[in-house]
């Protein structure tokens, strides 16, 4: 969706230089005064560059100061707390997965300093393992480091993060959300973590103690401790040293540019050189994303496309609930429960009711100095979770569903999810143009979000959230056997040479890749038999052929050949595939381009899935 990426970033920066001209006599503190002030001292290279490492001496200073392990659990969390980054081990709160009632503690591991996880898996001699020393030592030489100790350095934080990386737990393990809710008590999880201050590291964040942490990956705590007894302090340190560089890359000097650049090309196979205004947008997202995206919004967003976007869902949500109703392989009571489910979804589109009021933050002209305000924003009203009562903030996740960000997301915490303004925008929403275009399009977003809460991850909670097995075991066994099907079908599928889609891995997407296609397909039908003006043909296409085929350009896009590996170790398959893949298993796609056996787009029928 590269074009649409363009248009959202395009409609962004217009936003942002209309906020820059208007922040000097904005109110102090207001969206536009906040927004503006960051980006002009982000577009403010001149005095980046005069200013070199100087911004970050007291980061430095601070890491420097560190003594002992003791100390360095401690130096951790104010570490996160200033970068927003999660070195080791990460710290998150958010509804227990048992209970969505109340809050828990939960920590998992920890960022890579690369995240593409094949390198910690290749041998010690393998050039990706020399792609990633060259690029720590790089940096570190950026920042004045020695060459020699920058080189060891670099060797000692690949060992590091290859020891981080062994501690995950495998990523097709973690379809299943039964196997990231590892409870530990207090007093396990200092056993577990033995060497590492836990409770100096989460009072450093501003947490209290808990009683109670629960481990997404189960090894994360124990894997702690091995890094902690294994790494010399120094070791460690250095460790720290080329993240805290990471971190703040962005709004230094454009000496540690050159690293990236280099790391890029020798892993994806390309660099973008954007203008400094075109990646303010990213860099401005990240960090201030909701006052942003109310100003994305006030501009670009209007109540008829949220009315028509919600009239669509609830024609969709309806012909999920029509298929439920009719399905003749559950038990009655596993259909009673999905009918549930169905009915109480929550959905939002475009924007929040209430915006985060980041009004006491304070934005100047240091970029750094507002990086680490904002971070220790973000930290504050994290720690402030813990022990409160569950409040979800709409549109609010920084990875998925800022207003700006070109995406739709369900959490089956609250059985829901929202379609965020930038992806209600055309070519993937126009409701002035033909129905099949748009069903076809966003229709079938929104109908892969709904089914997410019934995919192999979905499933396992409830109407409420609560993570509860409400499936027979006959039900569950006839669900497995049909998504076996979409695991085989993805396994298959060869990306590059040598290199095919990961099914079990994939598997929760593609198969919310079919429900959307296929509720869409359907709703669209329903839709056109209301409207029978609109059911006609359009440059010689029907409109079932027109909903595939639109269906299909959603997909379109270019990767070189480092970036498409690097989208294998994703949870979605690589768009070439999901451009075809999903209408294999719809008996009206074979209908509108009168498709055979023998075709190259058949599938045999015993290969197809039919859950709803």
């Amino acid at each position: 969706m590269q074009i649409m990426g363009d248009a959202i970033s395009q409609q962004m920066t217009s936003v942002l230089a209309e906020a820059a001209a208007a922040s000097s006599t904005a109110s102090r503190g207001s969206p536009t005064q906040q927004v503006g002030a960051l980006y002009n001292s982000y577009l403010d290279t001149d005095r980046i560059e005069a200013a070199g490492l100087a911004p970050i001496a007291g980061e430095l200073a601070r890491l420097d100061a560190v003594d002992s392990k003791e100390a360095l659990a401690a130096y951790l969390g104010t570490f996160s707390a200033r970068t927003g980054q999660w070195p080791f081990v990460e710290i998150s709160v958010f509804p227990d997965l048992s209970d969505v009632t109340r809050n828990a503690v939960y920590m998992e591991m920890g960022s890579r300093t690369l995240t593409i996880g094949a390198i910690y898996e290749s041998p010690e001699d393998s050039p990706l393992r020399t792609i990633y020393r060259d690029y720590a030592a790089a940096m570190l030489e950026a920042a004045d480091v020695p060459p020699d100790r920058a080189r060891a350095a670099a060797a000692s934080a690949l060992a590091i993060d290859t020891m981080l990386h062994a501690g995950e737990l495998d990523p097709v393990k973690k379809v299943d959300r039964r196997n990231v809710n590892n409870p530990r008590t207090n007093a396990q999880l200092r056993a577990e973590s033995a060497g590492f201050a836990v409770d100096a590291y989460l009072q450093s964040m501003g947490f209290q103690v808990p009683d109670r942490v629960i481990l997404i990956d189960p090894d994360a705590a124990s894997t702690l401790g091995r890094v902690m007894e294994t790494f010399t302090l120094d070791q460690l340190k250095d460790y720290l040293r080329l993240r805290l560089l990471q971190s703040f890359a962005p709004v230094l000097t454009s000496k540690l540019e050159g690293p990236k650049r280099q790391v890029n090309i020798a892993l994806l196979g390309a660099y973008a050189d954007k203008p400094r205004e075109a990646s303010a947008v990213g860099f401005l997202q990240g960090a201030m994303g909701q006052p942003l995206g109310h100003l994305y919004v006030d501009n670009f967003f209007s109540r008829p496309q949220e009315g028509a976007g919600i009239d669509m869902i609830r024609r969709i949500q309806a012909e999920f609930r029509k298929r439920v109703e009719a399905n003749d392989w559950m038990a009655p009571e596993t259909r009673d429960a999905a009918l549930e489910k169905v009915d109480a979804l929550y959905y939002r589109v475009g924007y929040p009711d209430r915006w985060i009021d980041y009004g006491d933050v304070e934005i100047g002209a240091d970029p750094v100095q507002n990086a680490i305000n904002l971070h220790q924003f973000d930290m504050a009203r994290m720690v402030a979770m813990q022990g409160s009562p569950v409040e979800h903030w709409a549109f609010s996740d920084p990875l998925h569903t800022l207003p700006t960000i070109v995406n739709a997301a369900y959490d089956p915490l609250i059985n829901g999810f929202e379609v965020t303004a930038a992806i209600a925008q055309p070519p993937i929403f126009s409701p002035e143009r033909d129905a099949p275009l748009y069903f076809c399009r966003l229709g079938a977003i929104i109908g892969h979000e709904m089914t997410h809460g019934f995919d192999t991850g979905g499933r396992n909670f409830d109407a409420k959230g609560n993570l509860r097995n409400w499936w027979t075991p006959s039900d569950e066994a006839r669900f497995d056997a049909e998504t076996q099907k979409l695991i085989d079908q993805a396994g298959a599928y060869e990306v590059l040479p040598g290199a095919f889609v990961n099914g079990g891995l994939t598997v929760t997407e593609n198969l919310a890749d079919i429900g959307g296609i296929t509720l869409a397909h359907a709703a669209l039908m329903n839709y056109l038999a209301e409207h029978p003006d609109e059911n006609v043909e359009i440059d010689g296409l029907d409109p079932s052929q027109r909903c595939f085929i639109a269906f299909s350009q959603l997909w379109a896009e270019q990767r070189s050949d480092g970036a498409m590996r690097a989208q294998l170790e994703d949870n979605h398959a690589p768009s070439n595939y999901r451009a075809f893949a999903p209408l294999q298993h719809l008996d009206a796609f074979y209908d509108a381009f009168d498709i055979h056996a023998g075709d190259p787009m058949w599938l045999a029928p015993e290969k197809r899935i039919d859950i709803w």
